[in-house]
C-alpha cells in the first residue's frame, strides 16, 4: 500500500508491538518506548495525526538531531551495541540521500 502511494521512497514498516521478541527485549509499553531501542536518535521520532485534525508527536530522544540532520547512536547504541549502528550506516545509504547529514561520534 505505501509503494503504491509513493514508489519512489524505499518503505520499511515495522509492527513495534512485536519487536521485542526479535530483539530479546521485554515488551514494550508504547511506540514512543520501542523507539528508545532504535539504534539512532534522528529515526527515533513519530508522528500521527489526532482527531481534532492536529498531530502528535512522540519524540523520546528530542527532534533536534532530526532538524539538524544529525546522525547519531542512541545510548543503547552508543557502546556495547555500537557495532550494530555503525553496520546500518553503509547499508541505508543515507549519505547518498542527505547529502548534509552530519555523523556524529557521540
Amino acid at each position: 500500500m505505501l509503494r503504491e502511494a509513493e514508489p519512489s521512497i524505499i518503505w520499511s514498516v515495522k509492527n513495534q508491538a512485536r519487536m521485542h521478541r526479535r530483539n530479546g527485549d521485554a515488551p514494550y509499553t508504547s511506540a514512543a518506548e520501542a523507539m528508545t531501542y532504535w539504534p539512532d536518535t534522528a529515526n527515533a521520532v513519530a508522528v500521527r495525526r489526532t482527531y481534532d485534525e492536529g498531530c502528535a508527536v512522540a519524540a523520546p530522544f528530542g527532534l533536534d538531531d532530526l532538524l539538524s540532520l544529525t546522525l547519531r547512536p542512541t545510548p543503547r547504541f552508543a557502546h556495547r551495541r555500537r557495532h550494530i549502528y555503525e553496520e546500518r550506516l553503509p547499508a541505508k545509504r543515507w549519505d547518498l540521500s542527505w547529502l548534509l547529514l552530519n555523523l556524529s561520534e557521540a
